[in-house]
């Protein structure tokens, strides 16, 4: 059975295209779909009690501070991903999910491990020379 050891550590992109830094950390969803990922928060400049939007398509979802959003950061500091968004999106319990804070826009990006397959599978076989991996 696997040990998990909790979060692992920020790893920080110094600059990506449009020059927007942004943080990662890879995070695991607990089943009642909350991520516990308390340094991209501080990041993010989020406080318990301010509002959200949640949107998602298919293997991410978007997570904003608004003030006109519906959602809430609950006490406890864990962002909760809506149940019928984790199922139709594909996140389920024990599921890891690389997550991405984006300061300048007051945004954390919420990737799937499949999505992310699918996205790197073009890069594999070319490292691979070729073969599918």
């Amino acid at each position: 059975m696997p040990v998990d050891h909790g979060p692992l550590p920020l790893a920080t992109v110094p600059q990506l295209s449009g020059d927007v830094p942004v943080a990662y950390a890879m995070a695991k969803i607990d089943s009642s779909g909350r991520f516990a990922e308390q340094g991209l928060l501080r990041t993010l400049g989020w406080s318990r009690g301010d509002a959200l939007t949640i949107t998602a398509e298919p293997g991410s979802v978007l997570i904003r501070r608004d003030p006109r959003g519906v959602f809430t950061l609950p006490l406890s500091g864990s962002l909760q991903i809506p149940a019928p968004l984790r199922a139709r999106h594909g996140l389920r319990p024990g599921d890891r999910a690389l997550l991405g804070a984006v300061a300048r826009r007051s945004a954390l990006l919420i990737y799937t491990t499949g999505h992310l397959c699918g996205l790197l599978t073009g890069h594999h076989t070319t490292l691979l020379g070729g073969e599918a991996p």
